[in-house]
């Protein structure tokens, strides 16, 4: 028990994760470019990225058995976005093609002094999956699931689905949309990006603006900080805190995604909120040591090295 939370025992999965997936372009700068500026780019690749997939991947890296669900579109982005998901072991027999779409993809302007980014994204609007398209087959079948909260409308469902058969629900909480209300009505465990619980219930003051969201519908609410590391409250009332770990970053994208992944491990696994912190922490710095939403973390050994170089008895 976690933060005095349950955990489900037994599933066909580990973990599922219902949301996006996304095929990036990443562009790094000297530095970010003024307007009406014409920089030349140091470097460009195009990697795979978007949350609930690079949070699975992750997931699998660390030996979880991990699923995703989601769509993906019929062009060469898609086929390639789908194939870096399947490569890492993660199983993808519910994911849609749409025929004729493209995939969603993004424009990342990285920063090389310090590997902070910024986002330019498309995804078209065939590639939303619908309350109607999802089941408890595809849904229910781990013993978390791990909803992004970006096809509102579908994600309250697949929680509603989960919670119908005993499934925990995480919500990586990033944006608001119309019915994101709804989606946090369903969450068990909520984890925010910093600007997240300000926005979501109109508090300026963090402690209120907590405390609308408990208010809202989730046990557990974690916040990540950036620079700062990371901080979560449980249903038992406690609050822990976790600093972040000293990296060289090279390219931030994705390091949300990478600590939300090693989040759910530690949730698994059982293990304390400190020692939970500390590992999602240190997959996020690792993320930031190489180009790309999937990074520089490619084992569970690796990331336990790093919380070891700092601290060799986490609790």
């Amino acid at each position: 028990m976690l933060l005095g939370i349950d955990v489900p025992v037994s599933g066909e999965f580990d973990v599922v994760g219902f949301g996006l997936n996304a095929v990036d372009h990443l562009c790094f700068v000297p530095r970010f470019p003024a307007p009406g500026s014409k920089p030349r780019v140091s470097r460009f690749l195009r990697t795979p990225g978007g949350q609930a997939a690079s949070a699975m991947v992750l997931c699998s890296r660390l030996g979880l058995a991990a699923k995703y669900v989601g769509k993906v579109g019929g062009d060469e982005t898609g086929s390639f976005s789908l194939a870096s998901i399947a490569s890492e072991g993660v199983d993808t027999s519910d994911v849609v093609t749409v025929p004729d779409v493209t995939n969603q993809l993004a424009m990342i302007v990285v920063d090389e002094r310090d590997g902070e980014r910024t986002i330019l994204w498309h995804r078209p609007a065939e590639l939303e999956t619908r309350p109607e398209e999802l089941t408890a087959e595809k849904i229910a079948v781990g013993r978390i699931l791990l909803i992004d909260g970006h096809d509102t409308a579908g994600a309250a469902r697949a929680a509603e689905i989960a919670h119908e058969h005993g499934v925990l629900v995480v919500l990586d909480a990033e944006s608001i949309k119309e019915g994101t209300d709804e989606v946090v009505a369903r969450t068990d465990v909520l984890l925010a990006s910093r600007g997240f619980p300000r926005r979501f219930t109109g508090e300026a003051n963090l402690d209120q603006a907590f405390d609308a969201l408990w208010r809202a519908g989730p046990r557990v609410i974690g916040m990540t900080l950036g620079s700062l590391g990371s901080l979560v409250m449980g249903a038992d009332g406690s609050v822990v805190s976790c600093p972040s770990y000293e990296v060289d970053a090279v390219d931030t994208t994705g390091a949300g995604d990478i600590f939300h992944g090693a989040f759910l491990y530690g949730l698994l696994s059982g293990w304390s909120a400190e020692r939970t912190l500390s590992l999602s922490n240190a997959a996020a710095a690792l993320c930031c040591t190489a180009p790309g939403a999937r990074g520089g973390v490619e084992s569970l050994e690796q990331v336990l090295k790093l919380v070891a170089c700092f601290d060799p008895t986490p609790a």
